[in-house]
């Protein structure tokens, strides 16, 4: 898949993401958690047994040993403390969006130096972006559900900003 194959790609998934956590917040954070959970406790067993079954005791059985153990212990949280973990999530859900808008930034500065003149739209478009990130970031929320929600929102427009320029830069490239 080519480069703007994959990046249209990945902004309909920044849509269908955005709009799962728009209107199931609660459904959402709980499979997450649970996936999440079930996985880091299924590697963490699996080191674990994996070290006593076979381990030689060299450094790096040792250290699979520990990263087991912690995977497992975190796993086990993940699955019966969902709601305290969830509050490292919008921390880097807050910070993708951030980097996002600043990779838009970069965009619309590529679209000025091609010398198009709706790069302003962009520009906007990606500071709108990092200020939804930085909100994100400050959590002035009282709900985690008011707070997934806004989350979901702000993947959606990331998706939608996103394929704008992506579509508005391939006319600019076309010459059209």
């Amino acid at each position: 898949m080519n480069g703007k194959k994959s990046f249209v790609a990945a902004s309909l998934a920044y849509v269908v993401l955005g709009l799962v956590l728009l209107f199931f917040p609660d459904l959402t954070t709980g499979f997450i958690c649970t996936a999440v959970g079930l996985l880091l406790l299924a590697y963490g067993v699996t080191a674990v047994i994996s070290f006593f079954a076979g381990g030689n005791g060299s450094y790096s059985f040792q250290f699979e040993l520990v990263i087991g153990v912690f995977a497992a212990i975190l796993g086990g949280l993940f699955l019966l403390k969902p709601h305290k973990l969830l509050s490292i999530l919008p921390i880097i859900f807050g910070l993708y969006i951030l980097v996002d808008g600043l990779t838009n930034l970069k965009r619309g500065m590529d679209m000025r130096s091609y010398g198009y003149a709706g790069w302003t739209t962009t520009l906007v478009m990606s500071v709108v972006s990092m200020v939804l990130g930085a909100v994100i970031l400050w959590n002035p929320f009282s709900t985690h559900l008011l707070l997934v929600r806004i989350i979901g929102a702000s993947f959606l427009y990331e998706g939608v900003a996103d394929l704008w320029a992506t579509h508005m830069l391939d006319k600019l490239i076309r010459g059209e």
